[in-house]
């Protein structure tokens, strides 16, 4: 089940809140956190909840015998990790590369014979959609995170397996990240204030994302699909106006996400790290990597990059260890060559702007800015198709081969021009701006933001910002009802 659903949003999260709450201290809040997340989990993908767990304390046990300093000790609990991960989300693909071809995959044949024996014995489950567990890309992330970073001394080990559970398993993250390390988190999961103020900011931040997800990231699916359906999608105008509201939609699909992780987490009293700033206000491709899905290329950095050497050993060395980085990015990010290819046109991009930054500079910032925009929507449009042949008519239509546009084309991008405006001013920091502004007017900077005392300017400034959350969850619960919103594309890595 993901955020962006009525259910959740009416008897999930009011369950859920008035459950936490009612715990007296932080031990019992913490296992009904735990709980609620294993249900969470278990109402999209009972079987693999069981998966999870098993992993989750094979890495407990294994990690409280890692040892500073001794790779034997790291290796062997990695190896299990990435294996998992391996045979889940690449199994396949590589038996492709060597010419076995399985129909519906080797695990999801498996998985409907399971349910099948299951059903037998009285059981009533369905057939699932997807073999690949939910988020399982972030979840051994978070595992691989946290045993790096005993072997190095960076944190100490967590003799409680509830604890470390917990922080892989905490709901708000495990779908679809931040990827959530256990340093950051590590005091918090044995004592935490929350805090009405922090509460109130947690619910505000989730409904920011959910309008970012529902409001904006599913409305230029729809364009998308739109397009699609009138074929103009492969075409100059068609083609054009898919790959930039693919651009908008996968931003604000993801971003929105991690929003919503982030409020949900500060209302359980946790602070997540950031995963999005401003991506596309980004003049050059090395910013925007440093703003984009940030702890995930954090997580690169810091257990790939740095040990394999970073840029301690010349520049042959450091341009080879970028290379793994890109395609080891690409490769996470799904089993197809189109990621890889993405992974690496990254890189070839990134080292060419290596060699020219210093002209780069020289040029205005908002042609910096468009460049860079062209340069990333065109990565896009690599990321978007797995199909190859697909691919090369998309791109021969950019690029005018396949006619300028089909009947139709052009209703559709009037009706879209409200949506596009609309998308580019969320992608700026105008809101922000408007947001800091008005909180400044309202005197709630410095030590009137700490006061308890009411005033006029308090009570103008709680009650805009409650009708702004209800205006958001007004539209975004109409939205929903007219079945626009569309599982998170992010959902499958």
């Amino acid at each position: 089940m993901e955020f962006s659903n009525l259910y959740y949003l009416f008897i999930l999260l009011p369950v859920t809140m008035l459950f936490y709450f009612l715990m007296p201290d932080m031990k019992r809040k913490n296992i009904a956190l735990l709980g609620i997340s294993m249900l969470f989990y278990a109402m999209g993908q009972p079987l693999y909840l069981l998966m999870m767990i098993g992993v989750s304390y094979i890495n407990y046990v294994l990690g409280l015998r890692i040892r500073p300093g001794k790779k034997w000790s790291i290796a062997l609990p990695v190896i299990i990790d990435l294996a998992v991960l391996a045979v889940f989300k690449y199994l396949d693909f590589f038996l492709s590369m060597i010419g076995i071809v399985v129909e519906h995959g080797v695990l999801m044949s498996f998985y409907c014979w399971l349910i099948d024996g299951l059903n037998a014995i009285g059981f009533s489950l369905k057939y699932p959609t997807t073999v690949l567990p939910i988020g399982i890309s972030f979840y051994i992330f978070s595992m691989i995170s946290y045993l790096a970073d005993v072997y190095t001394g960076k944190v100490k080990i967590e003799k409680n397996f509830h604890s470390v559970l917990l922080c892989w398993m905490m709901y708000p993250q495990l779908l679809m990240g931040p990827i959530v390390r256990y340093e950051q988190v590590q005091i918090e999961l044995h004592q935490r204030k929350m805090y009405p103020r922090m509460i109130f900011e947690g619910f505000q931040r989730f409904t920011i994302g959910l309008a970012e997800k529902v409001l904006l990231a599913d409305y230029c699916g729809l364009i998308i699909t739109r397009l699609a359906d009138l074929g103009s999608d492969t075409m100059l105008v068609g083609a054009w106006l898919s790959a930039i509201m693919f651009t908008f939609q996968l931003y604000f699909d993801f971003c929105g996400y991690s929003n919503m992780a982030i409020g949900l987490g500060m209302v359980f009293g946790f602070r997540y790290c950031e995963n999005f700033d401003l991506p596309y206000t980004s003049k050059s491709i090395t910013e925007f990597w440093r703003r984009w899905h940030m702890s995930l290329g954090t997580f690169f950095r810091d257990y790939v990059y740095i040990p394999l050497g970073g840029n301690r050993h010349g520049k042959i060395r450091q341009i080879v260890n970028m290379f793994a980085v890109w395609a080891l990015t690409g490769l996470w990010h799904g089993a197809s060559w189109n990621f890889v290819l993405w992974g690496v046109y990254n890189f070839v991009l990134l080292c060419i702007e290596k060699q020219i930054m210093p002209q780069l500079e020289e040029l205005p910032g908002r042609l910096r800015n468009l460049l860079t925009m062209l340069a990333v929507l065109f990565g896009w449009v690599l990321f978007s198709h797995t199909d190859f042949a697909e691919l090369g008519i998309v791109l021969k239509g950019m690029l005018g081969y396949n006619g300028f546009s089909a009947a139709g084309t052009g209703i559709v991008l009037m009706n879209a021009l409200p949506l596009i405006v609309a998308c580019v001013i969320g992608c700026t920091s105008l809101p922000r701006m408007v947001g800091q502004i008005f909180t400044g007017a309202c005197g709630m900077y410095g030590k009137r933001r700490r006061s308890n005392a009411i005033d006029a300017r308090k009570i103008v400034y709680i009650a805009v910002k409650v009708g702004f959350i209800c205006l958001l969850l007004w539209l975004c619960v109409i939205s929903m009802i007219g079945t626009t919103s569309t599982p998170s594309i992010y959902a499958d890595f």
